[in-house]
Formats: structure tokens, C-alpha cells, sequence
């Protein structure tokens, strides 16, 4: 019985013993997570397109998820995420507030483009690199969601430009 209870502790104590790398993953992705919220819900508002008002609802539904998924884990392994993006994030997010009609679908479009081809390699890196398995798991199903992204932000950055 002893050997049980020394077991469990030891993996609970383990459960919140993540590397310095797999903390600050977590933290910089959160960030992201709410710079495309915010985005997102920015889109649905400011885009001429219809096609950019969906993606941007698709910002919002996906990643909103994402966050409150990776905020439970954060709680898990006693991690605490920042509730604001990061300076570059809340730089851009000033830029597309400026803007609105074309302008903002053009801005939007090009930053999400860049933005998601960025994430699909730190969630691909997170998911091979990590030792902690359910970090691993969040990574995996983020990387499959960012994956999609990208996919349909390149196919809309197409269209928007004739491409």
C-alpha cells in the first residue's frame, strides 16, 4: 500500500515538473492563442470579405477551444499563462484596428498567412521535442488544427489575389 501511495505521489509531483522549454511553450502559445482570438473576432467585424469574416470565425471557434484546452493543462502542470499577447502580437493587432473594408482583408490575410505557416513548425518542433505526454497530445491535436489553418488561409490568400 505504501509502494501505491508513494507511486501516485511521485506522479503527481511529476505531472507539474515540466522543462524551462515545454513552460515557455506553453506561455508563448497561450499568447498566440488570444492574438487569434482577438483577431478573429476583429475579422468577423472589420473584413469586407465574407470569406475573411469566416476565417476569422474560424479563428475564434478554433483557437478559442485550443486556449481554454491548454489553460486546463496549464493548471494541471501549475504553469501560469500570461492573459494578454505578446508585444509583437499586440503591435499587429493595433495595425488591423486601423483598418477596416479591403484594407484590413489584405493586412489580415497576409499576417495569418505568415503567422500559420510560423505555428504549424513550433507545434510540429513541440510535438517531436517534448518528453511530458500530455503536452505531447495538446502539441499534436494543435499542430493537426494549425495545419488546417494553414491550408485554408493559403487557399483564401489565393483567391483574395488571383493567384
Amino acid at each position: 500500500m505504501a509502494a501505491v501511495a508513494a507511486l501516485s505521489a511521485a506522479h503527481i509531483a511529476g505531472a507539474a515538473d515540466l522543462s524551462h522549454k515545454d513552460s515557455k511553450y506553453m506561455e508563448k502559445t497561450a499568447q498566440g492563442l488570444i492574438s487569434e482570438v482577438a483577431m478573429g473576432e476583429m475579422a468577423q467585424k472589420n473584413a469586407a470579405d465574407e470569406r475573411v469574416k469566416q476565417f476569422g470565425k474560424r479563428m475564434v471557434d478554433d483557437h478559442g477551444k485550443d486556449l481554454e484546452n491548454l489553460k486546463q493543462l496549464a493548471s494541471q502542470k501549475k504553469v501560469t499563462l500570461p492573459t494578454a499577447p505578446d508585444h509583437g502580437q499586440k503591435k499587429e493587432l493595433d495595425k488591423l484596428g486601423k483598418l477596416s473594408g479591403k484594407d484590413f482583408d489584405k493586412e489580415y490575410v497576409k499576417y495569418e498567412v505568415k503567422d500559420h505557416k510560423d505555428d504549424v513548425k513550433e507545434q510540429g518542433e513541440e510535438m517531436q521535442k517534448t518528453a511530458d505526454p500530455d503536452l505531447k497530445k495538446f502539441a499534436t491535436a494543435a499542430h493537426d488544427t494549425v495545419s488546417k489553418h494553414k491550408e485554408m488561409i493559403d487557399d483564401l490568400d489565393r483567391k483574395l489575389s488571383g493567384k
